[in-house]
């Protein structure tokens, strides 16, 4: 999300987990609810600026809209019970929608 205490314009920029987003609708079927979401900036989005302070998807200084996001099991690592073992190659996306220029994850 882009910010973790205020919805920035109307909820659109928001992670879908948080309150008030708009970006439920927009979740792929096949992911349901296996996913992170959580926002570094603490205030006021700036453009091209860094938030160390806050690391990624850790559970922790969630802001007052990412609470429900910030309670998946087992944070800060990634997992997923499957129902079958596998020898299938298992997929991680990391989603941006800026050039590296600007969203350099």
């Amino acid at each position: 999300g882009l910010q973790e205490n205020s919805l920035h314009i109307d909820g659109r920029f928001m992670c879908p987990c948080a309150t008030g987003s708009k970006q439920l609708s927009n979740i792929q079927s096949f992911i349901g609810n296996d996913y992170f979401c959580e926002s570094g900036c603490p205030e006021q989005y700036k453009v091209n600026t860094p938030y160390f302070s806050d690391p990624l998807w850790d559970g922790k200084q969630c802001g007052s809209l990412e609470q429900e996001c910030c309670k998946a099991p087992g944070l800060p690592w990634f997992h997923k019970v499957l129902s079958s073992t596998t020898t299938d190659y298992i997929e991680l996306r990391v989603c941006a929608d800026q050039g590296t220029n600007d969203e350099d994850v």
